[in-house]
């Protein structure tokens, strides 16, 4: 009997469905806060998902992580997922889509558009936006249609507004704002107040601009008052004071640039790609005051920023560039040419370029080379002054080539390594997961056979009592558990570390600390650990105390943000 038992379970097969549900949910939760977090989430839905056939759920994962590296200024990763995501679609049954009435998914269009406007093919930007407007009227869900047809008008307002048509961007602007007022949320009637004023600022009109920003202030407060604390609507009336510096520092105004820059961080703090366009605007003003100490300790700090995308990072690079010019600290300017290089080399914006318009990354290459000749010339010219000047043209063009190359290779060196321990990690991610998910399955069925087998009516019976003791050592087979330890700390391999350094904890609290940071729930490591869902709750709460969190802190969030 034992031995059907066994072979019973081993039969059964994985059911991954709650796992990419909880995974969705996790990149929707952590995209506009923890990017980087909700990226990782999404590469684990891949995984998870990678041998199943289309499905709204997969489609919309992929526009959504198209969307997210968007936002990070990763425009070519963004763009494949988003192609990608287009053609998933298109695979999907009509009767299975989310809008069986239109052909394309109307927010991946409007993105893939937003990709042609950052790269300034604002034609192109144009035909995706109307697009998708047109997709948007199609759509039977009237919010779903007012929201992005809002969207996509914005941004077609923001082509005017790059052309310097001013006058046809307010109209654009003001025609959404006059729909929000009616039938948007607080966050995007603040929103389109933020592009009016930035409008009013940019055609020089600053009664009307200083007339909006008070309104909009009026407008904040009196939702704040009312118990209105939804976070877009903190960050968009920091948008209100970052436009202002913006257009401040563009027109080299730059302590009132800073004034403004300063204002809106408080209100921009729990959003990182705002906060990193704050913090390369205010090294660039300090640049524009010739406070070079300050402009390079900003800039240098903001280069230590995680996950910093590429176009931030060149903004930085480029003040320190110029810092140490007026210095004349020339060993680190040759550093910051190297650095500028090697982004050049491996820039999403050169792929972007040459995905869409078929642009060629020598050409940025080149410049990036010929600057960098020019540097070193300056720098050596003192110690190669007797030398004939073909002699100095050769050697020169010689060490600009092998520079080149090396760092050419080092690039594809770093990044063969990267996509290796990319690889390695996702596979022990699976395996952790599949391990996982064994031990859950297994004992749920064995615990139920155990049940039955303890409930029969022939439970004196000594070869029943003799399988329910075998069962019993198979749930809480100690082994078991030591293989999942070990391949939990080959996925996390400072996590437990990290826990122990804040207190000292026991097994029972480390194993139950790796089921919650894989989102297991209180009754799937109740079946995992071969206990009750009352047990575990209580083993929560002593891990909790032990942790010293307050009454008011998540376990699940600490444990997951370590």
């Amino acid at each position: 009997m034992f031995r059907y038992i066994i072979f019973l379970f081993f039969s059964t097969s994985l059911v991954f469905a709650q796992n990419s549900k909880q995974l969705r949910d996790s990149i929707i939760k952590y995209k506009d806060t923890n990017p980087s977090l909700a990226i990782e989430f999404g590469l684990e839905f891949n995984n998870l998902t990678q041998n199943q056939g289309p499905s709204s759920e997969i489609q919309n994962t992929f526009a959504l992580m198209g969307e997210i590296l968007l936002n990070m200024g990763l425009n070519a990763s963004a763009l494949d997922y988003l192609k990608q995501s287009v053609k998933i679609y298109g695979a999907i049954p009509k009767e299975e889509r989310n809008f069986p009435n239109i052909n394309q998914p109307p927010w991946v269009i409007l993105n893939i558009g937003s990709i042609y406007f950052s790269n300034g093919n604002y034609d192109k930007a144009e035909e995706k936006f109307k697009q998708a407007i047109s997709l948007f009227e199609n759509i039977s869900y009237k919010d779903q249609n007012s929201f992005g047809i809002n969207t996509a008008t914005s941004n077609l307002a923001l082509i005017s507004q790059a052309k310097k048509d001013y006058k046809k961007a307010e109209k654009l602007f003001r025609e959404v704002y006059e729909r929000r007022k009616k039938y948007g949320k607080a966050e995007d009637i603040l929103y389109s107040m933020a592009s009016l004023l930035t409008i009013s600022a940019l055609n020089n009109d600053d009664l009307s601009a200083q007339n909006i920003l008070d309104n909009a202030e009026n407008f904040y407060n009196n939702q704040i008052q009312s118990g209105n604390n939804q976070p877009f609507l903190k960050r968009n009336m920091g948008y209100m004071y970052l436009n202002l510096g913006a257009i401040k520092q563009h027109k080299k105004q730059f302590e009132k640039a800073i004034f403004y820059l300063n204002k809106s961080e408080p209100y921009i703090e729990d959003f990182p790609f705002e906060l990193s366009a704050i913090g390369s605007r205010l090294a660039e003003c300090y640049l524009g005051l010739n406070n070079l100490e300050k402009a390079e300790n900003i800039a240098n700090e903001n280069l230590k920023v995680k996950n910093l995308n590429e176009q931030e990072k060149i903004y930085n690079y480029k003040v320190l560039e110029n810092v140490y010019k007026a210095k004349g600290l020339n060993s680190k300017l040759l550093k910051i040419k190297d650095s500028l290089i090697l982004i050049s080399s491996g820039s999403s914006t050169s792929k972007i370029l040459k995905s869409l318009n078929n642009f060629e990354t020598e050409i940025q290459l080149a410049s990036s080379a010929r600057e960098l000749n020019e540097s070193k010339i300056k720098y050596n010219t003192y110690l190669y002054i007797l030398i004939i000047c073909s002699v100095v043209l050769f050697f020169s063009l010689a060490t600009i080539r092998v520079n080149y190359n090396y760092q050419k290779e080092k690039g594809n060196r770093l990044e063969a390594e990267k996509q290796l321990i990319s690889s390695k990690l996702d596979q022990k991610n699976r395996e952790l997961v599949s391990k996982s998910n064994f031990i859950l399955q297994r004992n749920e069925y064995l615990k139920k056979i155990k049940t039955k087998l303890e409930s029969s009516k022939q439970s004196d019976n000594k070869d029943l009592q003799s399988a329910s003791h075998e069962l019993n050592s198979v749930i809480n087979s100690d082994k078991t558990y030591k293989d999942f330890d070990k391949m939990f700390v080959n996925v996390y391999p400072e996590f437990y570390t990290k826990l122990n350094k804040i207190v000292e904890l026991s097994s029972t609290d480390l194993r139950l600390a790796s089921y919650i940071k894989m989102n297991h729930t209180n009754s799937e490591i109740a079946i995992i650990s071969g206990v009750s869902s009352r047990t575990i709750e209580s083993q929560r709460y002593r891990l909790s105390k032990k942790l010293n969190l307050d009454k008011d802190q998540s376990l699940n969030s600490f444990l997951l943000s370590i």
